[in-house]
């Protein structure tokens, strides 16, 4: 029986002295750590449009138009600036050269009036010097039927006018008809040929032989798009417009063509906000040179601005712990807890504006089984 109880006695002693044992062993738990340190952060900003031609032409017949004799290109096909695209029919042409032709021979006869009007100054001329000779020598009264004025002045004046003044006014009057004979005919001729203003591509054609081209028409006859270059029409804020200059080159995603970004160019920057959106619109213009962007895609823009150097940590280390933000930092193996200010972050490092020094170790895994004062086991560390 005294046996019995002394192994009893025995075994609960042996048991509460594995248990006080145990009690006062430290549990360490394994964490990830950083090294605090100093750097800068890209911010990035992404601004969304769609893409635009930088210069479309809707093209109509100049003048009144008229009934169309070919259609010279077709939907997709290249032009240069100033190439025939629809070429119209000419019924007034005919008219418009004997309109030429009688101008012409207004100016033949005009110049013969001139140099008839020459002969006659010079006979006059002639007969004026002899009619002096003859008043002055008294063989001749001044005024009568046969006087010096009637029969000599009187004349010579008519010819010098009509010689110096009405057959020169004449001649350039019927060369000015002609001229304007020749302008009608050159521009009832060149409407005929409906020309590209722009090069680029054709991307609609709305007419077909036979059918009537006008400008008043509904549709444009041809619509011609040049495609080297594109645009992309947005917007950015009144904290970035002062941020972006002409000319920087910035990352453009259209996901439609590529996964790759292309480079886009600020080309505008407006000096003043939308009054209705009160963002400030920029243009983005992108080489276009294989036509793989079309009008319409839908385009991301990242405007990315380089903030200034401040402590950084791993975006991981940094926690919720009720409402405010904290980071772990290491210390002899132990940790606490320390509130910290956030600033901006790029996904993978966030800024530390108040809280932390350059070479504090602190937390990158295993925060949520830690608690004050906890000691810790440095598994690695993150560079």
């Amino acid at each position: 029986m005294i046996a019995g109880w002394l192994v009893i006695m025995f075994c609960l002693t042996g048991c509460n002295k594995e248990q006080a044992e145990t009690k006062d062993e430290e549990v360490v738990i394994p964490v990830q750590t950083a090294v605090v340190s100093k750097g800068t952060l890209s911010d990035i900003t992404v601004v969304t449009g769609k893409l635009e031609a930088l210069a479309t032409s809707d093209v109509v017949p100049s003048g009144q138009g008229g009934k169309v004799a070919a259609v010279n290109v077709q939907v997709g096909s290249q032009v240069s600036k100033g190439q025939t695209l629809i070429t119209l029919e000419n019924t007034s042409e005919a008219t418009l050269k004997a309109a030429i032709h009688q101008a012409e021979q207004g100016v033949t006869q005009a110049q013969s009036n001139l140099e008839i009007a020459r002969i006659n100054f010079e006979q006059a001329s002639a007969n004026y010097e002899r009619g002096k000779q003859l008043y002055e020598s008294g063989a001749i009264p001044q005024a009568g039927q046969a006087g010096f004025e009637t029969a000599y002045e009187i004349p010579y004046k008519q010819a010098k006018v009509n010689f110096e003044q009405v057959a020169p006014a004449a001649l350039a009057s019927a060369q000015a008809a002609v001229a304007m004979a020749k302008e009608n005919y050159n521009q009832q001729y060149n409407n005929s040929f409906i020309k590209s203003p722009i090069s680029g591509v054709v991307t609609a054609i709305n007419v077909n032989p036979g059918e009537l081209a006008s400008a008043a028409a509904q549709k444009p006859v041809v619509t011609v798009v040049n495609l080297a270059k594109v645009e992309v029409n947005t917007t950015v804020t009144e904290s970035q417009i002062n941020k972006i200059k002409q000319g920087q080159q910035v990352p453009v995603n259209v996901s439609a063509v590529s996964s790759q970004p292309f480079t886009g160019v600020i080309t505008n920057i407006a000096l003043a906000a939308d009054p209705t959106s009160k963002a400030y619109p920029i243009k983005v213009q992108i080489d276009n040179a294989r036509h793989l962007l079309k009008p319409g895609m839908f385009a991301e823009v990242q405007i990315e601005q380089t903030l200034p150097e401040t402590i950084l940590v791993p975006r991981e280390a940094a926690v919720k712990r009720d409402s405010a933000d904290i980071v772990w930092v290491v210390s002899q193996d132990r940790v606490k807890s320390r509130e910290v200010t956030l600033g901006a972050s790029d996904g993978k490092q966030i800024q530390i504006l108040k809280g932390l020094k350059v070479g504090d170790q602190v937390v990158t895994s295993g925060q949520n089984m830690l608690d004050e004062n906890t000691r810790v086991s440095v598994k690695s560390q993150v560079k």
